[in-house]
C-alpha cells in the first residue's frame, strides 16, 4: 500500500510536472516523491501529474536560519474588506476571496512575451482600518500589525516600498473603493459567491460587505504572497478499489495506493474542508477491503 503523500518537496518533481512553480510547500517535509517513484519503477501509469492543491501563503520570520521556512496559510486576510491583491504592476488581477485551490490558476497566469509569470510577485495590500478592525497575521484587533509587515504612510510610499508602479497601485485602489462603495466588485466578482464571504466580516454576511470594503485610511500596508501548496495531487492511477494500473491499464497485483499519493479522483477541482482527507479515507478503506480478500 503505497500512502507516503505527494511529491511537493521535491524540487526535480515539482519542476517536471507541475503546472506552475511553487515556494515554500506547506506540507510536511517528507512528502518527496517516494512512492511515485516506487510506482514508476513497476510501470504503474501515472494521472493528473500537472495538478496539487495550491494554497497561498505568507513567509513568516525564522527563529534560526537553518530551519525550514515557516509559513502562513493566507485565507482570512485577504477575504475581509478593506484588503486587496495586486501583482508586480500594482494591478487586482483576481477575486481574492476565491477559495485557495481555484486561486492557484491565477498565479499560473503565464507571459509568453515576458516570459514570465505575470502574477508574482503578488501582495495583500491593506489599511490601518483593515488592522484597526480586524488585526491580521497574527495581531488582534486594534492591535498593531506584526513588525515584518511593509508599511508606508501613503500608497505611493507602500508603492515604493514593494516595488510596483505607485500611478497604478493608486488607480487600482481608487477602482477599488468605487466598486466597494457601490456594494458590487464587476471587475472580478468578488462577493457574489455565498462561498466568498464566509471568511470575511461575519457581521455583514451574507452579502457583498463581508468582503468589500475600501481602502482609504492610512498607514497602509503589503504583505507578499506566494504560490504556494497543500499537497500535489498526481500519482498512480488505480481503480475504484485504490489497486494501481499498469501503462495498459491492467491491475498491478498486490499494489495499492491511496491518499495523495495517487493520482486525485476530484481531478483539478477542490470540494471544500477536507477535500484531501475524504479521498483518502475512502480509498484507503476500499483498498484495504480489496486486499484482504486477496
Amino acid at each position: 500500500m503505497i500512502a507516503t503523500g505527494g511529491f511537493e518537496s521535491d524540487e526535480a518533481l515539482v519542476r517536471d510536472f507541475l503546472r506552475g512553480p511553487i515556494r515554500y510547500p506547506a506540507g510536511v517535509a517528507t512528502n518527496t516523491g517516494d512512492g511515485l517513484r516506487m510506482a514508476m519503477r513497476v510501470g504503474a501509469m501515472l494521472g493528473n501529474m500537472r495538478e496539487a492543491w495550491w494554497v497561498p501563503v505568507a513567509a513568516l520570520p525564522k527563529e534560526h536560519p537553518d530551519d525550514r521556512q515557516p509559513v502562513l496559510l493566507v485565507l482570512r486576510e485577504r477575504t475581509l474588506p478593506r484588503s486587496i491583491l495586486v501583482n508586480r504592476f500594482g494591478r487586482r488581477f483576481t477575486n481574492e476571496a476565491a477559495n485557495y485551490n481555484a486561486l492557484g490558476g491565477a498565479f499560473h497566469q503565464f507571459d509568453p512575451t515576458s516570459f514570465s509569470y505575470q502574477n508574482q510577485p503578488c501582495w495583500l495590500v491593506f489599511d490601518q482600518g483593515f488592522v484597526d478592525r480586524y488585526g491580521g497575521f497574527g495581531a488582534p484587533a486594534g492591535g498593531a500589525a506584526p513588525d515584518w509587515v511593509r508599511r508606508a504612510d501613503d500608497l505611493a510610499s507602500l508603492a515604493a516600498e514593494i516595488d510596483v508602479p505607485p500611478n497604478e497601485l493608486e488607480a487600482t485602489v481608487q477602482r477599488f473603493n468605487e466598486l466597494a462603495a457601490n456594494g458590487h466588485d464587476d471587475d472580478f466578482l468578488r462577493g457574489d459567491s455565498a462561498y466568498d464571504g464566509w471568511c470575511g466580516d461575519r457581521s455583514q454576511y451574507p452579502g457583498t460587505a463581508a468582503t468589500l470594503g475600501p481602502l482609504d485610511t492610512g498607514p497602509y500596508h503589503a504583505v507578499e504572497i506566494v504560490s504556494s501548496t497543500l499537497g500535489t495531487k498526481g500519482g498512480p492511477r488505480t481503480d475504484v478499489d485504490g489497486a494501481v494500473l499498469d501503462v495498459d491499464g491492467n491491475v498491478i497485483p498486490g499494489l495499492f495506493a491511496a491518499g495523495n499519493a495517487m493520482a486525485g479522483a476530484t481531478g483539478m477541482v477542490y470540494g471544500g474542508a477536507g477535500g484531501t482527507l475524504g479521498p483518502a479515507l475512502v480509498f484507503g478503506y476500499r483498498a484495504g477491503r480489496r486486499a484482504a480478500k486477496g
